[in-house]
């Protein structure tokens, strides 16, 4: 038998040229692609929403359609940083010094958002929309393509909800020391973020909202096949993270925190309600509305949110005692 012949390795890639080209090309592409996303990607949570937010540098408020117990603006706030925060403003016509709330439902819905919270008392109420001015309306093939934006937009939200506190401090008939943050469905968990940072809101009002993004990504996916929503859920949860309310819950503590969540909700599912519920500090309150999901079609489960919401506010401070059901 004849000894074997060994092909010295750097012989291997003489002889083919084309395929070390292709080699080095496949890893230089790699190492460049990584580098561009973790330089795309980064984010310094929590202090970039501080940085990121800038000073308050212009108002421009335009005067809308009111009633008879509230005064209504257009509001656009620009920041130093070079972006811009509209929302609905309501005041009240009595004179005094009255507490302010923030509010943040779906995509376009300042206006909506600040018309619909009714407290018991007079609120100076600002209702912001999402700092994004791309199409509201996105295919799946859009929705990738715009995927870095969609991300820079929602991290820049709970920046421009800190940027909104500071409008609302500056105004004469607000009383800084009663300040309320509210999100509810796609604006709940940025301002679960928002009102950790905030140490002026003392009060942050949560409404069909959850922690854990990868599960609540994967609850509202309709992609085909079933078995792709798990991962691209966990690629989206990871898009997400310094975003995540469960990073935050802890940190609105000691100030009170208020959840309010559909026991058939199956676009937050309990799961989600569960652990940001068990993530927060006390004080700290779930109540439970025997609903799905809310939605602008089902104007009675709207009312049924509201009326928790008012109730709860209401109180000076949150009762003891286990998640209750309303």
């Amino acid at each position: 038998m004849g000894a074997a012949r060994l092909t010295p390795v750097g012989s291997f890639w003489h002889r083919r040229p084309m395929l070390t080209l292709l080699t080095v090309s496949g890893l230089v592409m790699i190492v460049a692609t990584s580098a561009y996303l973790a330089h795309t990607l980064a984010f310094d949570a929590p202090d970039g929403f501080w940085r990121q937010k800038g000073e308050l540098v212009a108002v421009e408020e335009e005067p809308s359609e009111g009633d008879s117990l509230y005064q209504a603006y257009r509001v656009t706030l620009t920041s130093s940083a070079g972006y811009n925060v509209r929302g609905h403003l309501r005041v009240p016509r009595q004179q005094g010094r009255w507490p302010s709330l923030v509010v943040m439902g779906g995509v376009e819905t300042g206006r909506s958002a600040a018309e619909l919270i009714t407290p018991a008392e007079p609120y100076v109420v600002l209702g912001l929309d999402y700092p994004w001015d791309g199409p509201t309306h996105l295919s799946s093939l859009q929705f990738l393509v715009r995927v870095l934006e969609i991300r820079r937009a929602m991290l820049l939200t709970p920046s421009a909800v800190l940027l909104a506190v500071d409008y609302l401090q500056s105004r004469p008939e607000v009383d800084s020391s009663r300040v309320v943050l509210a999100g509810a469905s796609f604006g709940a968990p940025l301002m679960t973020v928002a009102g950790a940072l905030d140490k002026r809101a003392r009060t942050v009002l949560i409404a069909y909202g959850g922690g854990d993004y990868a599960a609540l990504a994967k609850a509202n996916l309709t992609i085909k096949p079933r078995w792709l929503r798990a991962p691209v859920a966990r690629v989206g949860a990871w898009l997400l993270d310094p975003i995540e309310p469960l990073h935050y819950a802890d940190q609105v503590s000691p100030r009170r925190l208020i959840l309010i969540n559909g026991l058939d909700d199956a676009k937050v599912p309990r799961h989600c309600v569960e652990v940001l519920y068990e993530a927060a500090g006390e004080p700290k309150r779930l109540i439970w509305l025997e609903a799905g999901h809310i939605s602008p079609t089902n104007p009675e489960l709207i009312e049924q949110v509201l009326r928790a919401a008012s109730r709860a506010l209401s109180l000076p401070e949150l009762a003891d005692g286990p998640p209750g059901v309303e």
